[in-house]
């Protein structure tokens, strides 16, 4: 066999063996190890340097040349794409000790350099070798970006699995029905940004007399704040039945979201109390935006309270109030997604629209006519600007 036919053997079986370690799915290591085997050993380059962009640039491989030899900087000296035209190099003291560069890119963007040097001891045509070198390179580089790339759509496409898994169980949270009850009028109404988040409300007949509704909000996003909403109102329907008191039921909601979120998170809640009997109101505003109630034109904020739940271990202090709560009165609870609602100027909507905004709805408007109304003010002073958090309303009247 001549030398040259030898030589084209010798490439084929090698390219061979790189594209089925590639599509063997082997580890990067690996394939950094055959490459500079074929590369040094089966075609004789005498010194060997290979980096790669991963979240910023590594070095791979030295052969023959250590990078204290030759300190490249390549954010610094490759920020020219004119330096790979044929002919041209990086403008940089080092670069004269390489006879070859090789870039490696894809969808425009740089994956990878060889650098090449000491071509004394190749067994065949220069420029056949360097040829096949371009092409090894670019089959493991590029093979490995696309792995890269698979693996981060397969995470995505899990990931967006999990969140709308997620969303499913944050909306199993809202209780369904309440637009059938007998003794109350109740609306409710939730906007998701797009994220899963940690919004809930809630609405429990105790008894024929009583019943307590709770508005809350985890801080944060995502899987975990709507795990930790799920755990909440969990704890809160087997607690409410057993009539503790209001403190003595905060106190040990505060506990049980401090376990289980070890204080990475907080949950700020409004929980009241309604007797239809007494038309009376307890509550206890745990760290939340104050509930609004309107009786005719008289608006107040029910901000009597505590701090928000799970921030501590036990709550350095809790006060519990009453207050009248005479047919027709209207209770409006909502989350921050409301008032910190932003149009185009970065202004916020703020309590004051909303005050007026509920001073504008008779007594005989409805609760969910004024949730209407509610939300499309939002929109129109967001200007079409997508919401930057949840938004959840609660209008609520005893009949």
């Amino acid at each position: 066999m001549s030398n040259e036919l030898k030589f084209k053997s010798t490439q084929l079986h090698w390219l061979q063996q790189i594209t089925k370690a590639v599509n063997y799915n082997l580890p990067a290591s690996k394939l950094f190890e055959i490459y500079e085997q074929v590369v040094t050993r089966q075609f004789g380059i005498g010194k060997l340097l290979l980096f790669l962009n991963e979240n910023g640039w590594r070095q791979m491989l030295s052969h023959g040349v250590t990078y204290q030899d030759y300190p490249i900087d390549i954010e610094k000296d490759f920020t020219n794409p004119d330096n790979f035209l044929p002919g041209n190099k990086p403008d940089a003291h080092w670069a004269a000790h390489f006879e070859i560069i090789i870039p490696v890119t894809m969808n425009d963007r740089y994956l990878a350099y060889a650098f090449l040097s000491d071509f004394s001891k190749i067994l065949g045509d220069k420029n056949e070798t360097i040829s096949f070198i371009h092409t090894i390179t670019h089959i493991i580089i590029t093979g490995l970006e696309n792995k890269r790339l698979t693996q981060e759509s397969i995470a995505r496409a899990a990931m967006q699995k999990e969140l709308e898994l997620a969303a499913e169980m944050q909306l199993m949270l809202f209780p369904s029905g309440l637009e059938k009850l007998n003794d109350y009028e109740i609306a409710a109404t939730y906007l998701p940004n797009g994220e899963v988040g940690g919004d809930f409300y809630d609405f429990i007949i105790l008894n024929e007399e009583e019943s307590l509704v709770c508005m809350a909000d985890v801080s944060g996003k995502g899987i975990a704040a709507a795990l930790l909403a799920s755990s909440f109102q969990a704890h809160l329907r087997a607690l409410a039945p057993s009539h503790l008191p209001l403190t003595d039921l905060v106190h040990h909601l505060n506990k049980t979201v401090f376990d289980n979120a070890r204080g990475e998170r907080f949950i700020t809640a409004f929980i009241a109390l309604l007797n239809r009997k007494n038309r009376a109101i307890r509550y206890i505003n745990a760290g939340h935006n104050p509930a609004i109630l309107q009786s005719g034109s008289n608006q107040s904020e029910l901000k009597s309270g505590t701090t928000g739940l799970g921030m501590l271990n036990e709550l350095p202090f809790v006060e519990e109030s009453e207050t009248s709560f005479e047919k027709d009165t209207l209770l409006f609870a909502y989350t921050d997604g409301v008032t910190e609602c932003e149009n185009s100027n970065g202004e916020f909507f703020g309590t004051g629209r909303l005050f007026y905004l509920l001073q504008q709805q008779s007594p005989s408007t409805s609760a969910s006519f004024i949730n209407q109304q509610i939300i499309s003010q939002l929109k129109s002073f967001s200007e079409g600007i997508h919401f930057q958090d949840d938004i959840t309303i609660l209008s609520l009247r005893m009949k």
